[in-house]
């Protein structure tokens, strides 16, 4: 049986000119190759990646178009469920691309693709893993885990008080805590009225947050391939929050995503408002 946690990955690496040594050093030491994907021609983005590991096997991917949902897709079709970006400019547009990008992938076969959204600087701290609805992803914990083995820290898993339900993917939650403890990765429990607000008051490198169907719709009038309007989703909002405030690296983990019909909120938040208590769970 293939291994869910891998001590090195096939990567996928937008954009690389514009990551700085210390968070390329953190992509190199996770991979076990690169698929290098780039939004502009006139950088060589394998050059920072072959100074600083001249061994790594570097795959071109070719041009994207400057987002990130082309980019997803491109990733998923050349094997990687892992594809690093730097931070976005505009965090809305980014995750409504990145969702988009992760229905494009689901719909073409790949129902799993994880975008980790890389800081300049570590933080210190643990991985933490959570959900703000109770809903999660297997792969969400098994990306945790690997993680956290790698940066030789623990998995902080936030529950939420009414309890977690690992919705999708159950089987690779379990194999990977199986793994994670082969590997003497250590996980510590909290149930917490509010999870969102607990990861963004602690201390931690990095946060994972699974994003799984969203309500949304795509236009009668456009044609296929058109991106669908993302209404109001707290999975999706949650992690606007964690793009906007949190300090450390932020883990989207698209599972298995799927448009649904619902009724919204008549209008969403703003990119992200101030956090005077911290956003209810």
């Amino acid at each position: 049986m293939t291994p869910v946690i891998e001590p090195t990955r096939r990567i996928a690496v937008l954009d690389g000119h514009r990551f700085s040594d210390r968070a390329l050093a953190r992509i190199v030491d996770a991979a076990a190759s690169v698929v290098n994907l780039s939004s502009d021609a006139l950088f060589d983005d394998a050059e920072p990646l072959h100074a600083r590991a001249p061994g790594l096997e570097i795959e071109d991917g070719g041009l994207v178009r400057g987002d990130v949902r082309e980019a997803i897709v491109r990733a998923a079709d050349l094997g990687c469920r892992l594809l690093v970006v730097p931070e976005p400019l505009r965090r809305r547009r980014f995750l409504h691309l990145a969702v988009n990008g992760a229905i494009d992938a689901a719909e073409r076969g790949h129902p799993t693709v994880a975008v980790l959204v890389m800081r300049e600087r570590e933080a210190p701290g643990d991985v933490a893993v959570f959900s703000n609805t109770g809903e999660a992803s297997g792969y969400g914990l098994a990306f945790a885990l690997e993680i956290a083995m790698r940066r030789g820290v623990a998995v902080a898993r936030v529950l939420p008080k009414k309890g977690l339900y690992v919705r999708r993917t159950a089987e690779v939650g379990h194999r990977a805590d199986v793994e994670a403890g082969e590997h003497g990765v250590r996980v510590r429990y909290r149930k917490v009225s509010r999870p969102l607000e607990t990861v963004l008051r602690g201390q931690y490198t990095l946060a994972v947050h699974s994003v799984l169907d969203v309500i949304g719709t795509r236009s009668a009038r456009a044609g296929a391939g058109a991106p669908a309007r993302i209404r109001h989703d707290p999975n999706v909002d949650a992690v606007l929050w964690l793009l906007r405030f949190f300090r450390g690296d932020v883990l989207l983990v698209a599972d298995g995503v799927r448009l649904r019909e619902g009724r919204a909120r008549a209008e969403a938040p703003a990119d992200a408002p101030d956090l005077p208590g911290g956003p209810a769970a």
